[in-house]
């Protein structure tokens, strides 16, 4: 069991002015929380993250899980049935001091889907499907939308459609893989809110997978964030879903054993959530955090763009939240040898 493991922390890199080493010591409670910012094109930011996932799955081969828009890496699927089993449960007893935010997060997890299911179809709430009701003292939410659903005429042209996607909530198909843990993949689509519905399932999958744990264990989360979900142009459905999505996950990390390593070409949601560790390379000028803009770069140790001037552009800052303290970074990558 993981926890028998003596973690070990990894080594980020180097401070670019005193030549130190840089840990995370990504186990701790007090680390369990960083985001790597930078351009898929013009930064080191994916071979970076593969590197500390890499690193971890050498310490503990069951402690990674990803949501990624990775390509897909070899690895052996499995279908996860944690949702339909967290759904069996009544809601607690009001005795428990987080009963309210366990029955919130089940709540919104079944009324967020199915919105954006009725938003994908052009059709609203109510016309998708008539109300629903589920006996709380015996089961969770989505077994109302299950029974509604079973209800429904079989001439209404959305039925198919609706048992289509209650069979994807019952089978969630994640990967065993050895160099990247345990892989869901982001289904890959043109339209965002299918994309959208194939990320809420991840994060609802992971949730109650995290609850079906028999014994609390060390976990890292790593998610490659696509750019498209915090784009301030998309829909504010989505937007919000997005959003209440790493709430839960945050609380989880607060909670739990749980490590959450983030990768995008954003900051967002990382403030918000109050994530400790940040690690920025470069980013694109459209960035909610480019380090080269006016109102950033002022606040940056020059020394970065004196490193990036003589074309050492895989220098980063590192970003300590807790200690306020900033350091220009020579990361360590991971490379093909």
């Amino acid at each position: 069991m993981s926890e028998n493991i003596a973690y070990k922390t990894i080594v980020l890199g180097k401070d670019a002015e005193t030549a130190a080493d840089i840990f995370w010591p990504w186990y701790e409670e007090e680390h369990s929380t960083m985001i790597v910012v930078g351009s898929s094109i013009k930064s080191p930011r994916s071979p970076f993250v593969e590197r500390l996932i890499s690193e971890i799955q050498i310490q503990d081969k069951e402690v990674v899980y990803r949501i990624t828009t990775s390509e897909k890496v070899i690895g052996v699927r499995f279908n996860s049935d944690a949702i339909l089993w967290s759904e069996k449960m009544p809601d607690p007893s009001e005795i428990y001091e987080d009963r309210d935010v366990f029955v919130n997060n089940r709540r919104f997890f079944s009324k967020a889907y199915f919105n954006l299911i009725a938003f994908s179809k052009g059709v609203t709430r109510s016309d998708l499907m008539p109300p629903t009701s589920y006996k709380w003292h015996m089961e969770g939410p989505l077994n109302g939308y299950i029974r509604t659903i079973k209800n429904i005429e079989e001439s209404n042209p959305l039925k198919n459609d609706l048992m289509n996607e209650l069979e994807k909530l019952c089978r969630v198909p994640w990967y065993k893989s050895k160099e990247n843990g345990t892989v869901y993949y982001i289904e890959e689509n043109n339209d965002i809110t299918i994309r959208a519905l194939s990320f809420l399932r991840a994060v609802w999958s992971f949730w109650a997978m995290v609850g079906k744990l028999d014994e609390q264990q060390q976990m890292v989360l790593v998610i490659d964030i696509p750019r498209e979900f915090l784009e301030i142009t998309i829909d504010p459905l989505i937007t919000e879903i997005v959003s209440v999505s790493f709430n839960i996950l945050r609380y989880l990390s607060h909670e739990t054993t749980l490590s959450l390593l983030l990768s995008s070409e954003m900051m967002y949601p990382a403030p918000e959530n109050q994530f400790r560790n940040k690690i920025v390379f470069n980013t694109e000028p459209s960035s909610d955090f480019h380090l080269n803009s006016d109102d950033i770069k002022p606040a940056i140790n020059p020394l970065l763009f004196e490193k990036w001037n003589k074309g050492e552009n895989n220098t980063g800052v590192y970003f300590d939240d807790l200690t306020g303290s900033q350091t220009i970074l020579n990361p360590n990558i991971k490379t093909d040898n």
